[in-house]
């Protein structure tokens, strides 16, 4: 075997400002990927509803030892600013659960809880006490609906 003279290879690495250009870039075009979506791909049924000036508040009792909301369904209008007095009249826990607009809520025992937000989906959507509260847990439900 002959002698040979090994010569390092130099590896060239990019700019790192390069790599923040790059970055930049991405970002961008998801940015305007996103929005060029909402506007002209998205179904209008799916985009949330506008606020309304309209409140209304809603007065409701977990029954005791009964495991019922009174009322158990309750309509309001979409863009309605709702408030929910709900007041537990149990001597234990129980929960407030409302998923289609991200609500979950402990009730404490014999105190009311309050709890706003916008009627911004239309559709009847479930609610249900989401503290597991004995015998009847699972038949505390009601409905709330959003129409026009």
């Amino acid at each position: 075997m002959e002698n040979q003279t090994l010569y390092p290879v130099k590896i060239q690495t990019p700019n790192p400002v390069n790599k923040f250009v790059l970055i930049i870039i991405a970002m961008a075009v998801i940015i305007a990927g996103g929005i060029i979506y909402q506007k002209s791909f998205r179904p209008p049924e799916v985009g949330l509803i506008k606020a309304t000036d309209n409140s209304v508040i809603v007065n409701i009792r977990v029954l005791k030892n009964q495991w019922k909301w009174e009322p158990d369904i309750i309509t309001v209008k979409a863009g309605d600013k709702v408030t929910l007095k709900i007041f537990n009249e149990d001597t234990y826990d129980h929960g407030f659960g409302l998923e289609a607009f991200g609500i979950n809520k402990r009730l404490l025992p014999q105190k009311e809880t309050v709890i706003d937000f916008v009627a911004s989906k239309k559709g009847s959507h479930n609610f249900y006490c989401s503290v597991p509260c004995g015998e009847g847990h699972y038949t505390q439900t009601g409905h709330f609906i959003v129409t026009d």
